[in-house]
Formats: structure tokens, sequence, C-alpha cells
């Protein structure tokens, strides 16, 4: 049912995934040619353009709502200026949520609702009503060959129903109940309900801001791979770090026997902070029956425990040869998969079996169930094949960012990389939900350690069609070997609105890791001592290898940082993962795209704060504080000394409100010491800005030495003020 790529559980060792190609502040237009039907067709640069929930919608000058419902979509003069949402909130105009790049969706008050004008907000263009039609996202494409020919789906009675606030869900919640509409489950501002019919009678409800049909969740083993982050596990590494002091939440399968106190995996033992099963979600009672005690256990395929042992665990019963990248932290899990009973009548399209039935209907719950434990790093080795479509999986993980502030979700791109015309190229949007968020890491996959134990297999014995590799010397190839090139199964951006992504890669096949006992599942193979530990590949596996590195770097900077009474914040994390990242090879000898990796692996000795001397000649600094906020039309800068030639790399990152494409879009620039913008090349033009990413980064690799700025502009903020951090490192040039 399951999809899984060999993978192996690496050793870590001093550096983890990373890929360093530079990172462009402009990206091109996308075309996807793997997929029906891109979402992104519509002109990006049409001043009249909002884009309201993923749907491009046209606001000519002049034109007003014809106050035919309660909210509005707003178009405003440029980029949102901080004044005018003063002016908004003035006029009684709420705001339900943003619609890039110059959008808003609000409330009107019923006395201004036949005519806005009346209001005299001069920045306001135009707007329009917000009808039923918009209150959808767009649909996936048509479905490819990269699924088997059966792909398990959920009754098509299931609906999502997204109301605007909490205040509004009890509206809704009339609303359906006057129409006889079973809700079958009820979460913070969504309902799952059954119906049958056609869904604009959904969307037209009053409070509804989207409705659409719920989709099946997968796991993404296929070669779970413990990083090669040059830290060895259950060791002490050369700076002591080990991750104590921080927990992980992992989201997943089960772990090991589920029993705690009594018999659970030895490389766990004393450090699980919470294990908790959440029963089959109630929006499953009408469609089939849980026939599996609700204990944590992980009893279909290992894939929870093998996870978790990347991330965390000690290598105890392998005397730490098997061991996790941090291997003092506590665990947080959340069991989510249940053994479910699908009544005849479904069973055509969802057979029984081994299903992720405990998620809730609203991520953000899944987040704070860890959050409530202490957990900041959530690892989520799973997902949605949304072909990089931004889905509720996206907007919940993206809110419960930008709510929590300090947590960071690592997610798994996906293992459905395809390279049909044989070009040595991953092919283009095949990356999973929620990792095409805005806000997470998402983590592709690299090859495994070199191939001996697990699975001894081609690229080619993979692919039984010969249809998603298909060139030569690609299948030829062994599954793992060369941890410093790209897999060819990892998931590959862009996203649907043409973010890159994922951010990241690490090591993901033939990795060995803890193996539950309480399955006779053996993955890619057993590993020594038996039968505690195998080997497995995927994306799945990648995503656990970061998580335990950033638990290393968090633990560093809190324990050894400038500044010792303050943790990085989640967005200071991903940008420092980011910084330290160096090159990967794509499946010929060029370099992987950013598409295909990222901005490559993650060497965690990049990544630590300078008192710990990790890497000679590599200086890190980091500005994180709750304060540092910026909004439209404000700069703020920082002087970069040089003492002589070298290099500077300098990554900018911000949790950005969610909703498709970008909100607040600030930008990142290289000011000399007269504060003259350099361009990539030294010339004195500044770059191309990047209007699509929520990330910035700047590498110049030959500097003279001298005095630099580098300069955070806000240059449409619309949610503001928003925070951001900034971290840079000088390197010595080598002579």
């Amino acid at each position: 049912m399951y999809y899984t790529c060999p993978v192996r559980v690496i050793y870590i060792i001093s550096r983890t995934v990373t890929f360093v190609q530079s990172l462009r502040r402009s990206i091109p237009p996308v075309s996807f040619r793997d997929t029906g039907g891109s979402i992104s067709n519509a002109p990006l640069h049409d001043p009249n353009i909002v884009w309201v929930n993923g749907n491009p919608v046209n606001i000519p000058d002049n034109q007003w709502p014809a106050a035919q419902t309660p909210r509005a979509i707003l178009r405003l003069a440029g980029p949102v200026q901080p004044e005018w949402r003063k002016r908004l909130a003035a006029a009684k105009l709420r705001v339900q949520f943003w619609c890039p790049p110059s959008g808003v969706c609000v409330d009107v008050p019923r006395a201004a609702r036949n005519d806005l004008s009346q209001l005299q907000l001069d920045f306001v263009a135009g707007g329009v009503d917000y009808t039923d039609s918009m209150c959808q996202r767009p649909g996936l494409p048509a479905s490819d060959d990269r699924a088997a020919a059966f792909t398990p789906a959920l009754p098509s009675h299931l609906v999502d129903v997204v109301c605007f606030d909490r205040r509004t869900r009890a509206v809704v919640e009339r609303e359906l109940a006057s129409r006889d509409i079973p809700v079958l489950h009820a979460g913070t501002t969504k309902l799952r309900v059954s119906f049958d019919g056609d869904l604009a009678v959904l969307r037209g409800l009053p409070g509804v801001k989207l409705a659409g049909p719920v989709r099946l969740p997968r796991l993404l083993s296929a070669a779970e791979i413990r990083a090669s982050v040059g830290v060895p596990a259950a060791v002490p590494n050369p700076w002591g770090l080990s991750g104590e002091g921080e927990v992980i939440a992992v989201a997943d399968t089960g772990l090991d026997s589920g029993n705690v106190e009594n018999g659970m995996h030895p490389d766990f033992a004393g450090r699980i902070r919470a294990l908790q099963s959440l029963p089959m979600n109630t929006s499953w009672r009408s469609f089939a029956t849980a026939r599996s005690a609700e204990d944590g256990a992980d009893r279909a395929s290992g894939h929870g425990t093998h996870v978790a042992g990347l991330a965390l665990g000690s290598g105890a019963a392998s005397r730490g040869v098997h061991g996790g990248l941090a291997p003092a932290s506590q665990l947080v899990f959340l069991a989510i998969e249940q053994d479910v009973e699908v009544l005849p009548a479904e069973r055509g399209r969802l057979p029984s079996g081994f299903y992720l039935a405990g998620r809730p209907v609203d991520l953000r719950e899944l987040y704070r169930a860890g959050s409530r434990e202490g957990a900041t790093l959530h690892n989520l080795s799973w997902g949605d094949p949304a072909q990089g479509v931004y889905t509720d999986d996206c907007f919940e993980t993206d809110l419960y960012l930008r709510e929590a502030p300090d947590d960071v979700v690592v997610c798994a791109a996906g293992n459905d990389g395809t390279d049909r015309d044989g070009n040595r190229c991953v092919d283009n949007g095949s990356l999973y939900a929620p990792a095409c968020a805005k806000n997470t890491i998402a983590v592709g996959a690299t090859e495994g350690p070199v191939q001996g134990s697990g699975l001894r297999k081609t690229w080619g014995q993979l692919d039984a069609t010969g249809r998603r590799w298909t060139a030569p010397s690609d299948r030829n190839d062994p599954i793992s070997g060369e941890a410093d090139r790209i897999a060819p199964m990892s998931s590959c951006g862009p996203t649907r609105d043409g973010r890159a992504k994922p951010d990241l890669c690490a090591p993901g096949t033939n990795l060995a890791s803890t193996r539950s006992r309480a399955t006779a599942y053996q993955g890619w193979g057993l590993a020594d001592p038996l039968p505690l530990y195998m080997y497995d590949g995927g994306t799945s596996m990648a995503a656990p290898v970061v998580t335990g590195a950033l638990a290393l770097v968090r633990q560093a900077w809190r324990a050894h940082g400038p500044d010792r009474k303050r943790t990085p914040s989640g967005a200071a994390l991903k940008a420092l993962a980011l910084l330290a990242c160096t090159p990967v090879r794509g499946r010929g000898v060029a370099p992987a795209g950013r598409f295909e990796a990222g901005f490559g692996k993650l060497d965690v000795a990049r990544a630590l704060p300078p008192a710990l001397k990790a890497r000679d000649g590599w200086t890190v600094t980091l500005r994180d504080a709750a304060s540092q906020r910026i909004d439209t039309g404000r700069h703020r800068d920082v002087a970069v000394r040089l003492a002589k030639a070298g290099r500077l790399r300098a990554v900018l990152c911000w949790y950005d409100p969610p909703g498709e494409r970008l909100i607040n879009d600030l930008d990142l620039t290289l000011l000399d010491v007269h504060k003259n913008p350099l361009a990539p090349d030294g010339g004195a033009a500044a770059a191309t800005a990047d209007r699509i990413n929520t990330v910035e980064c700047i590498d110049r690799t030959v500097l003279p030495a001298g005095r630099y700025f580098l300069r955070v502009n806000g240059f449409n903020v619309m949610d503001g003020p928003q925070r951001y951090a900034l971290a840079w490192a000088v390197e010595s040039a080598v002579l």
C-alpha cells in the first residue's frame, strides 16, 4: 500500500546533508512537464490580479462589490503600508486573510455593503464580493504513473469545511444542522462532515472559508537512512553535543511494543517523555471500525520506531553502532496508525488495513499535543502526495508555526521522484504536503552509505515498469553508496506557486535504525544485533536525520551561543541549517538543482556557534530577537567586517503568515561600505529581488577585505510587522 525506497541508517558523522548551490534571488517562471494543468498559469505581474486561496482573481480599478455577501476581496494600491492596516481597522473592515500581492479579504459592515467607496479609503483600488466560487483551493492535476494503478482513497462523502474563525464555526454548525448535514468531527476552525451533494452548497454557507474533499496521507519510507552529519551516535562528538535538554515530537505509526514501563526497545529507555496513542478519528466511523488496541505499538511496518531511532536512538542495544543523531534528547511519540476494518461498501476504494487514522482533522492539534509535552522539534515522515499543491495541511502547519515561533516542523519531501525523459534530472512537481508549506523544513534524500548490508539492488530493480527512471546509467546504479548525490526517488519541487522546495536533503537509502519487535516486517533487511535493528529507506528516514541534527544545533546555541539565555527561534534554526549546507551532486556530473536538493546537505559543524570552534576559518553570527521585526518600507542594516579576503554567506528566514504564495516579502541585500548594493558578480547593481520564497540567501565566495552591510528590507509586509532571523558566516580565503 505504501511505496518504500531502500535506505539504511547511516552513522551520524559530523555533517548532515545539505546542498549548497547558490540561491538565486529570482526564480524563473515554472513549467510543470510532469502533470496535467498547472494552477500557476495566471500572469504573475498583472497589477489587477490578487490570489485568493490560490486562485487568481481579477479586480480592475474602481470595480466595487455588489454587496451580495458579508465579505469582500479588496485590491490595494500597492505594497501594504502600516498606516493602511490601521485605516482598515478604523473603518471596521476586519481582516480575515491576505491575498497577495496586494489584496485582502475583509468583513464588511452592513452599513457599508452597498457603497464601499463612501469609506473614502484612497488606497483601495477596487473590490469584489467573496463568493462561493472562491471557497476552494485549486484542485490537484490529473494523476500520473508515479502512483500505483490502485491508490487507496477515502470515501467521497467526507468533506472538510474550513470556517473563518472559532466564532463563525458555531454559525456554520447551526447551518449544517438545519440542513441535516452530519458533523463527524470538529477541530478548532474546521468541521469534517458527511455530504454527497454539490460542494457549492457548503461553500455558500455563511462563515465558510473553504470546503473540499478529504485526502488520505501516506508513509514515506522507501529507505530510511541515518544522516551522515558527522556526529557519532551515542558517543560524545568532538563538541560534546548529544541533544541533551531537547525534546523531539515524532508523530508516526507507533513505537516498538507501546509499553513504556515494560518491554520498550532499550535504545529509548529512560527518555520517553510521553507516548500517546491517538484513537481512530471519529470521522472514520462512518465507513470503518478500529480493530487494534490503542496502545501505541508499532505493528505494521515498524516505520515509527525506525524514524524515532534515526533522530534520537541511543544505540544502547548495539553498543552505539546504530545510535541516532541526538541520543540524549527526550522523545514525545504520538502514535497515529490504527488497524482499520473498512465496511464492505467502501472496500473498492479503501481496503482494510493499517492507516494513519488517528491523525487529527486539524494538524495544529497534532503539533499542540507535542508542544504540551515540551517538544519544539516536530518530525513528520508522512504526507499527502499533493504534487506541490498548497493544501489545508500546509495552511495549518504554517499557521501553527506562525503561532509558535520557537518550533520547527521537519517534513519528508516525498518518494515520487521520476526522470522520464532520461536527462538525469529529477522531474518537477512531485512534492508532498505539508512539506510544500512555506515555513516547514522539507527534506529530500541523497543516497545512503556505501552499499554492503541492507538492500543490494540497483535503481532499475526498484522500477518494475521501467518508466520512472529511464537513463541507463541511473538504472544500473546501486541505490546507495554516494551520500553527496541526490537519490532519484526523492520528490522534487517547485511548489505549484513556484516556490523552491525541498529546503535541504540528507542520506535516505539503506539506513540502519531501531526495529519494532511488535512486527514481523524486516524493512530492507535486518541489522545486527538481531532482531533489534533493520535497514530501510526513503525521505521518511532523511527527515529524522535532519530533526536530530537540529536538536544538536539548538543545544549548541542554547549552551554556547553569545546569549546563553536565548534559545534560537524556529526561523533561526532554519536559517542556520540552510547557511550550513554543502553542495550535492545531481545524477550526472553537474550539481543538483535547487528544486531537486534545496540548499544541499546540512553540515552540522557549519551551523555551530563560534565558541565551539567547530570549523576552522568559518565563523557564524546569528541575529534572532523577538523584537527584530520589520514593516513595509523599513530596513535594518548589520555591519560585517572581513579582516582579509574571503567568503561571505548569509541567509534570511522568516515564518510567513499562512496562505498560498508569499504574503510578507522581505529582501536581503549586500551593501558596500558606502551602502551601495553589490550584485552577485561584484558589480554595483543590485540583484533581482525574490518575490516568491520565504528564504533569501547571499553567497559571495570571494570578497576583498573590508566593511560591508547586510540589509533586510520590508518590500511588502501585508501582515506585519514581520519577525525574522538572519545568520551569516565569514570564511577566510585559503591561499
